[in-house]
């Protein structure tokens, strides 16, 4: 089978779950939702050659996974963005990875938006603020958009426009919430 398609059928799932992590306004739920989309993601840009969104995704997974455990205080958060920029320039740098397609690392400056896409995330991620989080999401969300829009990926960059719109919703839905609080 093509990866390309392949790739298409793991995006879409991803994406389908991009889309609904914007609706959610929980920090533990988007969480755990990311965790998902960032297996789906990184098979699919696996058969691509996105090789930087792969590295973003796998160190983005880790540091969820350490998130959903301990707090991601300030020297994890250091050492999660420090791995990945680390990971991301030997992997674009030294060719690691030679069972990509012959596009990877090919990128110059875009091959490092899924590293500031994941630093948006990491940043904001141990806040106890549900927008401060959400903000974070719309980094990610115009960091990957660009690179899905440079990699010519047209099936996610429509769904990270689907998802920018969702994450603007769930911002609305918060800022709604704290101006008339539901009395439960």
């Amino acid at each position: 089978m093509n990866l390309f398609i392949v790739s298409q059928v793991f995006a879409i799932l991803a994406c389908i779950l991009m889309v609904a992590i914007g609706y959610i306004k929980r920090r533990h739920h988007v969480i755990i939702a990311q965790n998902i989309q960032f297996v789906l993601f990184t098979i699919s840009y696996a058969c691509i050659g996105g090789i930087a969104a792969v590295v973003g995704n796998v160190v983005s997974l880790i540091r969820n996974i350490v998130c959903l455990k301990w707090n991601l205080n300030t020297p994890l958060k250091i050492f999660f963005i420090a791995l990945q920029g680390i990971i991301t320039y030997i992997s674009l740098y030294n060719v690691w990875f030679n069972w990509l397609p012959m596009n990877a690392g090919t990128h110059g400056f875009f091959d490092w938006l899924p590293f500031l896409a994941a630093t948006c995330i990491t940043i904001t991620l141990s806040s106890k603020d549900d927008l401060i989080i959400k903000l974070g999401c719309i980094g990610s969300i115009l960091c990957f958009g660009t690179y899905d829009f440079i990699l010519h990926n047209w099936t996610v960059f429509a769904f990270d426009s689907f998802s920018m719109l969702t994450s603007l919703i769930g911002v609305y839905r918060i800022l709604k919430e704290r101006k008339n609080p539901v009395p439960f």
